[in-house]
């Protein structure tokens, strides 16, 4: 693209959220439940700012701009957020257990919430790609570098890196 602008720069906060959550799946394989529960945490924060971010500044200008949306309905883009947050509540449950466990049964325990991850990371690497292949594109297509120069500014001020 020639301008000097993108919406394709959030993806770095997409690559900054998978090295946290690995983070929190390395203390979890070692059996370091608090430092699992304090990266899960940040995780969370970090992708319910990113989510905050887009429905409110990214998504509306996306849906109001776009006569057929490419990639699906902005229902798409937000339920697919409703389920990454609803995965990432019920992993912060399921943690919270996991401090009474024996240590053979918490061997089960990481095992079966390793196994529920794999569906979340499977959600995830694919609303990354609807981003990556859609949602960030379009909204170049259809701001002007201006415009996308202010929306970047909010966005990365409305998510720390």
């Amino acid at each position: 693209m020639e301008d000097e602008f993108s919406f394709l720069t959030l993806l770095k906060q997409h690559r900054e959220l998978d090295e946290i959550f690995f983070c929190h799946q390395e203390a979890l394989l070692l059996g370091e439940i608090d430092r699992a529960v304090r990266e899960l945490k940040r995780h969370e924060a970090r992708l319910l700012t990113h989510i905050q971010v887009e429905e409110d500044l990214l998504l509306p200008i996306y849906g109001a701009r776009t006569d057929k949306i490419p990639g699906g309905p902005l229902e798409l883009f937000t339920g697919e957020h409703k389920e990454l947050k609803m995965f990432l509540a019920e992993f912060c449950e399921t943690l919270s257990q996991m401090g009474e466990r024996s240590p053979s049964d918490l061997r089960r325990w990481i095992i079966a919430l390793l196994d529920r991850q794999f569906m979340y990371k499977h959600l995830s690497e694919h609303h990354d790609l609807r981003e990556r292949n859609v949602l960030y594109p379009w909204l170049d297509r259809i701001t002007s570098n201006e415009e996308r120069h202010a929306l970047l500014t909010r966005c990365s001020g409305e998510h720390p890196s």
